[in-house]
Formats: structure tokens, sequence, C-alpha cells
């Protein structure tokens, strides 16, 4: 059975249209290229075709140029338009056309119908045509739950991207192909396979497996086939992340379990914070309060608010709105039961909720989650 993530920065079950004109317009540019010697060809041997029915058939048979262009499209299908004429040049054509076209057309039928298929099916060669026409995107190595939230983060900021996952089993490729999102199945290690994600050409390139090793020599590989690369590196070893960056001139190494302990050790003092975040040295932490009647916090403006404590607004939902609103306007007035989602040091949160207690010292509630 696969598996599925929802994750609050998903996009919709169905790419959105913007996201399918791309794909379409892509694969479009893709074909064309593909196929551009071939139709080249094809005009030629019409154009000559054309030029040369015109120049040497008869004269009571009055063969214009385009007349000719019939006649050679004619040949091409088996075809023949008239009878076999006594020009020798014209002769040759009559056999050597229809076999061009022959072999022209039919490579060409069935290459364009394998292609189609494997759009349907979003495999691999499908996949590979996309990431050609691509350039300033992003590739993802690695899509298990980290490397899907993250993708679903780059959809929203519009970002194209590039999927490269190692298992063909993965449950998640399912809700990536869903987007339209170009996935190659492979080693993200092999050259070959960050040449068909067009990493030359690539803005940014993020690894994100498991495997620390194969992170780091995947970025160095793609830093290799493109110096200017963004380089954005997973590792689990903080000091290791540290070294990395350093000593090879990786953009951003990040260690997971130095991101992580942040949030485990907030999370555990108050149920209140939503995350954290460390800013040189200092807890940074977004919490969620809930404006209690009677307290210093009620009928105060953010701008207010915000010019005795060192924080942010992140969102204000009034009471009994339906939404809230990210980032309010400075004279935006607080309102009993109204509530915020705010953003500064762990510090000051303690600050802040002696401010929310209503005057007689009753506590504070808990906010809603």
């Amino acid at each position: 059975m696969n598996e599925r993530v929802d994750v609050d920065v998903w996009v919709e079950s169905k790419p959105a249209l913007r996201v399918r004109a791309r794909a379409n317009w892509l694969y479009a540019r893709a074909v064309f290229h593909r196929f551009r010697l071939r139709f080249l060809i094809l005009l030629v041997v019409l154009a000559g075709g054309g030029a040369l029915f015109s120049a040497l058939s008869s004269p009571e048979q009055e063969v214009t140029f385009f007349r000719g262009l019939y006649y050679t499209w004619c040949l091409i299908f088996f075809e023949p338009p008239v009878d076999f004429p006594d020009n020798l040049v014209l002769d040759v054509m009559f056999f050597v056309v229809p076999l061009m076209g022959l072999m022209i057309l039919v490579e060409t039928f069935l290459e364009l119908s394998i292609m189609l298929r494997d759009r349907r099916h979003n495999e691999r060669e499908w996949s590979r045509m996309i990431a050609s026409e691509m350039s300033n995107h992003v590739v993802l190595v690695g899509c298990g739950r980290l490397g899907l939230r993250t993708l679903g983060h780059l959809l929203k900021m519009r970002m194209p991207v590039v999927v490269i996952e190692s298992d063909e089993k993965n449950a998640f490729l399912a809700q990536v192909r869903a987007q339209r999102i170009p996935v190659l199945v492979g080693n993200g290690r092999d050259d070959r396979m960050l040449a068909d994600a067009n990493v030359a050409k690539a803005k940014s390139i993020i690894c994100c497996t498991n495997d620390d090793l194969a992170n780091l020599e995947i970025a160095l590989d793609a830093r290799r086939l493109n110096p200017g690369i963004r380089v954005v590196l997973r590792l689990f070893d903080q000091n290791l992340a540290n070294k990395i960056r350093d000593g090879f001139n990786i953009h951003v190494a990040f260690s997971t379990a130095a991101m992580a302990a942040p949030s485990f050790a907030a999370a555990a003092t108050d149920p209140s914070i939503k995350t954290s975040f460390m800013v040189d040295g200092q807890l940074v932490v977004v919490s969620r309060i809930q404006v209690q009647a009677g307290a210093e916090l009620a009928n105060r403006s953010i701008a207010d608010l915000c010019g005795g404590l060192s924080m942010h607004v992140v969102a204000h939902h009034p009471a009994g709105a339906a939404e809230s609103r990210t980032f309010p306007p400075p004279g935006t007035i607080l309102r009993p039961k109204d509530q915020l989602l705010v953003q500064l040091r762990f510090e000051d949160l303690s600050r802040l909720r002696e401010m929310n207690k209503a005057r007689g010292g009753a506590p504070e509630p808990a906010s809603a989650p």
C-alpha cells in the first residue's frame, strides 16, 4: 500500500494550470529539439522536390512550385500523383523520395509514440526531456519525508524542480509525479543522472538523502559540473557540516540534529511554541497566544506592543473571524480573544505571558493549536 504524506506546505491534488502549461511548453520544446533535424530534412526534400517538379516537368502539365510540393508529399506516402515521368531526374525521385520518406516518417512516428507513452506514465525519458529544457531550476536529490516537505516549499515559491530518487518503490513518488514534476529514478552519485537533471544549468542543488557521504559526493560532483551552482547539504553531524561548509566552500550545510534540537527543547518547555530556531546563538521561537480580557495586551495596537518587546506579529486572527491575517498592519488594535502568532526570543516569551495575564492574576488559558 502506498503511503501518502499530507503536509501543510503540500500543493493541490492536481497541478495548477500554470504548472501544467509550463510542463506542456517544455515538452513541446523538447520534442522540437529532438526531431528538428528530421523536420529539416523533410522540409528540404519537399522544397527540393517541388522545385524539381516545377522546373523539369513538361510545359503542358503546368506544374507550379506548390503543385510540385503536393506531388512530392504524395510520393512520400507511395501515392504517385502523376504518371511515370520521362525525365531521368524525376524518375529517380519516384524511387528515392518514398524510401527517404518511409525512413524518416516511420522512425519519427515510432519514437514519438514512445515519447507520448512515457509522458502519460511520467517515465524517465519524459522527465529527462523536460529537464533538458529547464534552466535556473532546483535539483532535489532524495524524496523522503524531508525531501517531500522541501519540494512542497519550493512549489509554493514557484521554483521549477527536478527530483532524483534512488528507490523506484518510494511511496512518495506518486505524489510528486501527480504534480507533473520530472522524476529521475537512479543513483544521484552517477554523473549521467546529474547530467539528465541538467545540473549544468541548474540554480541550486539540494542533497537530502539519509547518507552523509552520498550527499557530500553528490554535492562535489554537482560543483564540478557547474562551478556556480548553489549547494544545500543535509548532514547529521554538525561538526562535519561546519568543516564541509568551510573546507569545500559549500554554501549551506545543515545538521538535522542541530536544527531539530531547539525545536524539541522548546516544545517540551511550552506547548504554545510552534517552532524554534537558533539565530547567532539565541533561541528564537514562534508561539501562539490568545489575548485575555483585562490583560495589558488588550486594546493595544500591534505597533505599541512590538515597541515594548523585541518581537514580530506573524499572524493575527480576530475573534470570530474565519481567517487570520499574516503580517497585520502596525495600527491593528488587539481585542480580547484575538489570537496572535508571534516571533520573539525565548527569554522574552515569559514577559509576554505576564503582559497577557488578566488583571487580578488569573492565569492565561492554553491557546488553541
